[in-house]
């Protein structure tokens, strides 16, 4: 479950989360976290509509290259109204850094049932939703060091710009940057880069940041 908190670094980071869009599927987590040595990572999907629907499960591999890293079972199933469904993932290859985490994403696709037409002359559109969350692995290596993690966050002045530094094994959820408590404005692409903050990574914020600043971070 995520936490809220702060902590103070060169900056001050503070900890929030995002509610999951409304769908007919709830997963019982925003993200997962895999640690290494266990035999699988299980999660609940709960079908809170009032039909039957279907179900698809998949893994997306973000920076491991070709390879098959994480399996669904079941990738595909049914289940019944404001029921529940189990899904465990299993790690299939070990072949994973062992200094720091890599990252997944989690994909649980809904297939609702099909329409009911009462007029052939009115065409009835089904909408299916996606539900996207991250998916972590976490080698033994690292596993006692997580917590808190976000104090060794840093801020370095390099020439004529500010750079985000993370010296950590963690990946990271930037949410926002701030400046006397206000949002500071970063473009896209650095917003993007700092939601998935890699392990011993740094990000280019294109612009001095002085003083005190703050950031918001999303917490395991």
């Amino acid at each position: 479950m995520n936490k809220l908190g702060k902590v103070a670094l060169t900056a001050l980071l503070s900890v929030s989360f995002c509610n999951q869009a409304m769908a007919a599927f709830v997963l019982n987590g925003t993200r997962f976290i895999y640690e290494e040595g266990k035999k699988n990572v299980s999660f609940e999907v709960t079908n809170n509509a009032d039909k039957t629907y279907g179900g698809q499960v998949w893994i997306d591999n973000t920076n491991q290259g070709n390879g098959v890293y994480m399996v669904p079972q079941p990738p595909f199933f049914k289940v019944g109204a404001k029921q529940k469904q189990i899904i465990r993932i299993i790690n299939t290859d070990s072949n994973l850094p062992k200094d720091r985490e890599s990252l997944f994403w989690l994909n649980v696709q809904e297939v609702p049932p099909k329409p009911e037409v009462k007029d052939s002359d009115e065409g009835v559109l089904a909408i299916a939703m996606n539900s996207r969350v991250k998916l972590i692995y976490r080698p033994a290596s690292i596993k006692n060091g997580r917590q808190d993690a976000e104090k060794q966050l840093k801020m370095e002045l390099r020439g004529d710009t500010t750079w985000l530094k993370n010296p950590t094994p963690y990946y990271m959820a930037i949410i926002s940057v701030k400046h006397d408590g206000k949002d500071i404005s970063l473009s896209d692409n650095v917003m993007k880069e700092i939601a998935q903050l890699r392990p011993f990574s740094d990000v280019n914020l294109g612009r001095v940041v002085r003083d005190k600043i703050s950031v918001d971070a999303v917490n395991d």
